[in-house]
């Protein structure tokens, strides 16, 4: 059976019709059934190490979009839609109707084994198959920690994207001062996820691809000093690199700012004058380099 198969591979499983999902949203897709995987990371955060960096938890291992697309690769077939990530489905909505999760007040899915540290994927299937949904009276009740928490106050009234710093910090154009402040990683934002009660005590993760690798930690040096094509065959293995080395770089000099990191001054200067690094980096660097120097 499909189900029990796919239960062999992953964290979790859950499987709606798409009469379920057309309820609350459009479904356009010549299938039948939804069948949804969630894969579990470590949701340990790695010590700091003198003159490296590092970006969100989820980016310790080898990127999840390939090692999701592997898992469900035996899956693939002429009657089968593989999804991850990438794609108009509410994977967010696609798991809550399974019950495996809910939505909790940092705009994160909560599973119950493995609190928030899950990636999800998708297998559409042209075949019905039965649903396999539970029963989820689970919530965030009145806890309120992870909005105190936010460094943006992105979650005051509901989850606001324009302020979320790990939205903010994955954008190529110029930071708000405040999220310049504030930032503290080479991509994304993990605060939310740490401060949850929710996520204390949970399952650890057994899956190898997830485990952090040598690419986990970034050489500063490396940032500047290496071309894209010689940093993607250093790092490209890691989630992070999806959005290329310049906002990487423009978010270490955040770090190096809110360190009071004076070392890589001169590399800094170097990258404005430099034609190759667009406006939106220039303009951080500008910003960030008059405050170093103050």
């Amino acid at each position: 059976m499909l189900y029990q198969k796919l239960k062999e591979r992953f964290s979790f499983v859950g499987v709606i019709s798409k009469e379920l999902y057309i309820k609350y949203k459009p479904f356009n897709y010549p299938y039948e059934t939804i069948f949804v995987v969630g894969l579990s990371y470590p949701n340990k955060v790695l010590p700091k190490k003198e003159n490296y960096l590092s970006a969100s938890v989820y980016t310790y291992g080898l990127d999840y979009h390939k090692v999701l697309k592997a898992y469900l690769e035996p899956f693939s077939n002429d009657d089968t839609l593989v999804l991850v990530d990438n794609h108009n489905l509410d994977e967010k909505l696609c798991l809550k109707l399974t019950g495996l999760a809910y939505l909790g007040k940092n705009n994160l899915m909560i599973n119950k084994d493995y609190g928030t540290f899950f990636f999800i994927g998708l297998l559409l299937t042209k075949k019905k198959y039965k649903e396999v949904i539970i029963e989820n009276n689970d919530s965030c009740g009145t806890c309120d920690i992870c909005i105190k928490a936010c460094p943006m106050n992105a979650l005051l009234n509901g989850y606001d994207e324009d302020k979320c710093l790990s939205a903010l910090n994955q954008k190529k154009e110029p930071l708000p001062t405040k999220a310049i402040e504030k930032n503290y990683l080479l991509l994304g934002c993990d605060i939310c996820q740490l401060v949850c009660p929710k996520n204390k005590g949970i399952k650890e993760s057994k899956i190898k691809e997830f485990m952090p690798m040598d690419h986990a930690y970034v050489l500063t040096s490396d940032l500047f000093s290496l071309s894209n094509k010689e940093f993607k065959e250093k790092y490209g293995a890691s989630a992070y690199m999806f959005r290329g080395k310049t906002i990487l770089l423009r978010n270490a000099l955040t770090i190096l700012y809110n360190t009071n990191n004076k070392k890589y001054n001169e590399l800094i200067k170097k990258t404005i004058d430099d034609k190759k690094y667009p406006l939106w980096y220039k303009e951080d660097a500008k910003k960030i380099i008059k405050k170093l120097e103050e």
